[in-house]
């Protein structure tokens, strides 16, 4: 057998989990209902109103994307392991590599699905609803936001591999949810703050903002509203790291602050467009430390 084989098999196997399809379920449902309640009360509104409300979904169900992927993938490799059934597994002609592989492939698939669903659902909602439909805007932010929750099925992939129990599995996954996401939605501690402590308060280095910011944008919930810019209209963008960099005179000149902030020229690394590279470091390096440790694990 091969990756693809074993990741056509694993399909079948995930489309039968009742758990998954209770979550997709209650996801779609979840987009359905605020495109149809958002665009009822705005009939008649135009392409930018649908944007607008097409953010805002986006933007509400990026918090939950990251719980279908977990929810489909954590159990992918360690499942295996915890059950015994890894040691049949190899035992036909698949090596560690084709499982790795065909897990995530498999695993992929289900979430791309998920995600193509339910904005498939959304975007035909709020098309009658509102009465508009800016295709290509929509094809920009879902093919973002199937970027996005690859990150957290190769994150969940990796963790996956490097346990061999479905409680340290789950342990993994809740943890990674509450690093990756929580704390960047609702902030209980300032990363930024953080960084700035150990780095100039507790290393005695020389203050450097560009620094702080850019391990706030290191997160693929941060990067995705970063990279959402790439396709929204500029005054919809999403627009931090910008107003302490506004200067005296350019503020004078500009005919409000966001003109002015939007003027700033930002590092590269802080820029929308390398929010697809941070968005890609989080799919390609955990796959590599996952089967850098799976490689490597006694599973007897």
């Amino acid at each position: 057998m091969s990756a693809i084989s074993v990741a056509k098999k694993d399909f079948t196997d995930t489309r039968r989990t009742k758990t998954l399809w209770i979550v997709v379920g209650l996801m779609t449902a979840l987009g359905g209902l605020m495109a149809y309640v958002f665009g009822g009360s705005l009939a008649g509104a135009d392409a930018e109103t649908f944007k607008q409300l097409y953010q805002a979904v986006a933007i509400v169900t990026a918090i939950i994307i990251p719980i279908v992927a977990m929810i489909a993938t954590y159990l992918a490799i360690a499942g295996e392991r915890d059950s015994g059934s890894i040691k049949f597994m190899l035992s036909l002609p698949n090596s560690r590599l084709d499982m790795f592989v065909g897990k995530f492939l498999s695993r992929a698939a289900a979430v791309t699905a998920t995600v193509l669903l339910m904005f498939t659902v959304v975007t035909g909602l709020l098309a009658v609803r509102i009465g508009a439909l800016p295709l290509g805007f929509a094809l920009g932010v879902i093919g973002i936001l199937v970027l996005y929750s690859l990150t957290f099925v190769s994150v969940a992939i990796a963790m996956s591999s490097m346990v061999a129990s479905r409680s340290r599995a789950i342990a993994g996954a809740v943890g990674a949810y509450f690093v990756m996401v929580i704390l960047y939605v609702f902030p209980m501690v300032s990363i930024t703050d953080v960084v700035r402590w150990a780095h100039h308060d507790l290393l005695g280095l020389a203050e450097n903002p560009d620094l702080y910011d850019f391990v706030l944008h290191t997160s693929p919930f941060f990067a995705l509203q970063k990279a959402l810019n790439l396709v929204l209209p500029t005054d919809m963008a999403f627009i931090p790291f910008r107003g302490d960099r506004v200067s005296e005179s350019a503020a004078i000149n500009a005919e409000s602050a966001r003109e002015a902030a939007m003027a700033v020229d930002l590092p590269l690394y802080l820029t929308d467009e390398f929010s697809l590279v941070i968005l890609a470091f989080w799919i390609v390096v955990p796959l590599a430390l996952g089967y850098w440790r799976f490689e490597r694990a006694d599973l007897g």
